[in-house]
């Protein structure tokens, strides 16, 4: 489906899709909570835009919290939720390097959306938007020149696709 406004969609994992853990990671399935109305949301987001792309700092990788299997398998079981309710996500990029690794993939270094875009190299950047709840976020979607939103748990992911949906 060609859609003349929108093409793709970066979003941020934690606190976009799934509820941040105070003080801590989302190690696994167990502790993983939809954001209330997420799983809506992305499904109708599915419909608007060509593609869906997550892109989410997962340092808990580095810390040894998790393995990087874990994560793997907590991503399968959200996309398969996700899936279940007619939504999409084509494909997960995430950065397991901590803070002071200097890497260029966390963000607000722009490495995953970089790699989006070599990945899928017809992702028109005007029209593309990133989603996210912490500056970090906004910075590197800024930088690549996507539109960008800021959610948080007031204005949420459903929020943002119900004005979008009115206008």
């Amino acid at each position: 489906m060609e859609n003349s406004s929108f093409d793709t969609l970066f979003l941020d994992r934690d606190g976009v899709i799934n509820k941040k853990l105070e003080g801590r990671y989302v190690r696994n399935w167990q502790e993983f909570e939809f954001m209330p109305q997420a799983l809506i949301a992305i499904k109708i987001l599915s419909q608007l835009f060509n593609r869906i792309i997550i892109i989410t700092n997962q340092q808990g990788i580095s810390k040894g919290i998790m393995s990087e299997n874990d994560l793997i398998i907590l991503h399968q079981t959200m996309i398969e939720n996700i899936q279940q309710v007619g939504g999409k996500i084509d494909k997960i990029y995430f950065c397991p390097h901590l803070e002071k690794s200097k890497c260029n993939c966390r963000k607000p270094k722009t490495g995953m959306i970089e790699n989006a875009i070599k990945d899928f190299p017809e992702i028109r950047i005007k029209k593309s938007y990133l989603i996210g709840d912490s500056p970090s976020d906004i910075v590197a979607g800024k930088t690549m020149g996507l539109n960008t939103i800021k959610v948080d748990n007031i204005f949420t992911l459903y929020n943002w696709t119900e004005q979008i949906i009115a206008h």
